[in-house]
């Protein structure tokens, strides 16, 4: 992948700017290449165009132009996605909330022009942090209090964390393509490999159907596949997601990645990285421009049958 600044000159410039310690030294791993960063700044991590991650690989599932095109579009701003990363850091990285995050003092009344302008010139002076207001940044408390307390195999999940690295990053090659590529892990445990969502679905079938919506089988997959090159191992740990409803009554549980699961990533996996591999050889990126015939599928099929039709039907 083209980019401006090779990674390694990014690195230098990360540590000559303090933005990395200067003891931070990869630790290798078992197969070849592959190497742990600890303590690897997040926006370090993401700015990395050198190696593929999963957020890169994803929209190569929909066309390689869309892969080019998220090369370079600006991550947009949401509320849920900053619900996400305030409840990662309460509950990963809590010793770094004073540097990373800025509560907003009462409620961003971001409606009016008054409060637009309130929080705007308070998001000004906290340039680089994420900014919250007070209902939000206590409501996350909650959440990452109920994530903590939660029990998985009989223990606390916080004794789970405790016992990690949290947001351990590891670059590997993988085998088949000899393609470069980065994963970023929630918690790496010596026993498992941890991954926090929160999520509006709290029960199991509707969190399994965004799940596969939103790609977790393949970063399921490609994280394991990661720390087993990484550790030299044949057989990966179990892949936990934690998933925390982010509104009451935040509900915690935890899905491991079953065989199916992992397999449905492994397909996606290995499709994202032929097609990478392939249209980096010919220089050719299509879209989704085509001619196609739409047809229903039978679990589409409109059905009359029953309620207000059947009484107009039957003359009622």
């Amino acid at each position: 992948m083209n980019t401006a600044i090779p990674f390694d000159v990014a690195m230098a410039h990360a540590q000559a700017l303090g933005g990395l310690p200067s003891s931070e030294q990869p630790l290798p791993g078992v197969a070849g290449d592959s190497c742990m960063f600890k303590h690897m700044p997040a926006d370090l991590y993401h700015a990395d165009r050198d190696a593929l991650s999963c957020s890169l690989m994803k929209p190569l599932l929909i066309s390689p132009a869309h892969f080019q095109a998220g090369l370079v579009a600006c991550e947009k701003p949401s509320d849920a996605r900053d619900f996400g990363t305030l409840v990662h850091l309460l509950v990963l990285q809590p010793e770094l909330a004073s540097k990373e995050l800025a509560v907003f003092p009462g409620i961003a009344e971001r409606k009016t022009a008054a409060g637009r302008t309130a929080f705007d010139e308070f998001e000004q002076g906290a340039v680089g942090k994420l900014v919250v207001d007070e209902p939000t940044f206590a409501e996350g408390r909650r959440v990452a209090h109920r994530v903590l307390e939660t029990r998985y195999k009989g223990r606390p999940l916080q004794h789970f964390i405790e016992e990690s690295i949290p947001e351990a990053t590891i670059y590997f090659t993988e085998p088949s393509t000899g393609l470069r590529m980065r994963m970023r892990m929630d918690a790496y445990h010596p026993d498992i490999s941890i991954d926090l969502k929160t999520t509006r679905f709290a029960q199991a079938r509707a969190f399994m159907r965004d799940a596969v919506e939103k790609d977790y089988d393949l970063q399921s997959y490609m994280y394991s596949l990661g720390r087993c090159l990484y550790e030299g191992a044949t057989t990966p740990k179990p892949f936990v997601f934690v998933a925390a409803e982010n509104m009451a009554p935040y509900s915690v549980s935890t899905y491991e990645a079953g065989p199916t699961f992992m397999g449905n990533g492994a397909n996606k996996f290995q499709a994202c990285a032929a097609a990478f591999k392939a249209c980096t050889d010919s220089g050719y990126w299509p879209d989704l421009s085509g001619d196609s015939v739409l047809e229903i599928e039978p679990w589409q099929q409109f059905s009359a049958k029953g309620g207000w039709q059947a009484a107009l039907a039957s003359g009622v």
